[in-house]
């Protein structure tokens, strides 16, 4: 797709190492938000306008039908009120728009087998900021409430339990797609 002509966000960026791969591909604004003032200085300068925005707190400081893109990585385990932020995600983006998310699975083969051995499933190990925890069929349930469609993409999983970014990956296929470490899915906003 043409990104000359298309607004992009980033919600959470992160370290910012998004905002730089998307800025290779010279989309018309790029825009970020995330409540961290220390995220800001580091994002600042690779965005054409930085918003500082609370998530839990309702309204996303953005005009309504106003993003092409929307990328949402690693964030919705993080925000409680998860609804009322996708909500606001749908608002700001155009018809037609697309999301484009990842976050950790609860399931994943490494955590089914870490919690055999006693221990917590990665994505609630790893980050006590984690609110939230969703399977596949949870995901798809919040966005069919928004008449929404998910399309999910296979990724890998690990096979170290006791050292969950290992190299040791092994690459997945539609039918162990459930046991990825995150899900990465898009959805294409309809009106």
């Amino acid at each position: 797709t043409e990104l000359s002509k298309k607004n992009f966000l980033d919600l959470g960026p992160g370290s910012g190492r998004w905002l730089d791969f998307v800025k290779k591909f010279k989309p018309n604004r790029i825009f970020a938000a995330d409540i961290s003032l220390e995220i800001k200085k580091k994002c600042i300068n690779k965005v054409d306008e930085f918003r500082i925005n609370d998530f839990e707190k309702g309204k996303i400081d953005f005009k309504s039908n106003s993003m092409d893109i929307i990328m949402i990585i690693e964030v919705l385990e993080h925000v409680r009120n998860y609804e009322l932020f996708l909500k606001e995600i749908i608002r700001i983006s155009k018809n037609g728009g697309i999301l484009i998310f990842t976050m950790p699975n609860i399931l994943s083969f490494i955590s089914r087998i870490r919690v055999v051995f006693g221990l917590l499933p990665v994505a609630i190990a790893s980050d006590e900021t984690h609110v939230n925890f969703f399977r596949k069929k949870d995901i798809n349930r919040i966005f069919k409430k928004f008449n929404q469609d998910v399309n999910f993409y296979n990724s890998t999983f690990s096979l170290n339990p006791f050292k969950p970014k290992s190299k040791l990956r092994v690459k997945s296929i539609s039918l162990f797609g459930g046991l990825d470490d995150s899900f990465i899915f898009t959805v294409r906003v309809k009106k």
